[in-house]
């Protein structure tokens, strides 16, 4: 059964935000502060600066919206932090191989198309977390 608790949620929408903030801030640190200018450097910034966001969230997540998660070191590397990745994979191939090509077969403007496609996107990670990843019961 899927948890209804509006806090959560709320939470959930909350540091969604402060963790895009984040990633934000990250990849303007990398190329705007410290030169990684070229396109291969852009694309390596923007490749850290994705991981170093993931594992910010999951922590983020952990403490302030799945709350009831226990903080086990093991769990964490050995199940909890492989599952976050695989659902933020899941997340992104859904958006680009499902969701933003239907959208746009349907010929809705792609600005739309996108921000459909960030709420789907934030609605199949919160169930991937709350189901698979902070499951209490599987910990």
């Amino acid at each position: 059964m899927i948890n209804k608790n509006p806090q959560k949620i709320i939470n959930f929408i909350f540091c969604g935000l402060i963790t895009a903030a984040f990633n934000i801030a990250l990849i303007h640190i990398l190329i705007g502060n410290l030169g990684f200018t070229t396109p291969l450097l852009r694309n390596l910034a923007n490749s850290v600066a994705i991981e170093i966001s993931l594992i910010f969230t999951f922590f983020v997540y952990k403490k302030w919206v799945w709350t009831k998660s226990k903080w086990k070191l093991q769990t964490i590397l050995a199940k909890e932090l492989p599952l976050f990745h695989l659902s933020a994979i899941l997340t992104v191939g859904l958006r680009i191989f499902i969701i933003f090509p239907v959208i746009d077969w349907l010929g809705i403007n792609y600005l739309i198309n996108t921000l459909i496609g960030i709420g789907l996107g934030s609605v199949i990670n919160y169930l991937a977390c709350e189901k698979i990843v902070f499951n209490s019961n599987n910990n």
